[in-house]
């Protein structure tokens, strides 16, 4: 399936996945399904407590693709308006950008 950012770029969506945080130690996790849908115990990859895992309702009903640039101004998918992205306003001229890539 295929859709736009906000910049018009075309990005590839999937499955949509689930944002997840422990119940006992609070760090944040993505799953492909929503914790109950699994069959087998899923555990916490970084205190291992078994069933602790919750939705966070907060990072789920964010819209993060459409936040996501493809620019290449990093080799990686990236946050729109970031340091380095092109569509960043305050991004460096040419002859500055010159001294940090040394060409």
């Amino acid at each position: 399936m295929f859709a736009r950012n906000a910049q018009g770029q075309t990005i590839v969506i999937g499955a949509k996945r689930r944002h997840c945080r422990c119940r006992s130690c609070g760090a944040r996790q993505v799953k492909a399904k929503h914790p109950d849908d699994y069959t087998r115990r899923i555990r916490c990859k970084s205190c291992g407590a078994f069933d602790s895992l919750r939705i966070d309702q907060w990072a789920d009903k964010r819209q993060w693709r459409s936040k996501t640039c493809y620019c290449d101004g990093y080799h990686f998918p990236h946050r729109i308006g970031s340091e380095w992205c092109y569509h960043n306003p305050n991004y460096a001229a040419d002859e500055q950008r010159f001294m940090y890539v040394g060409t």
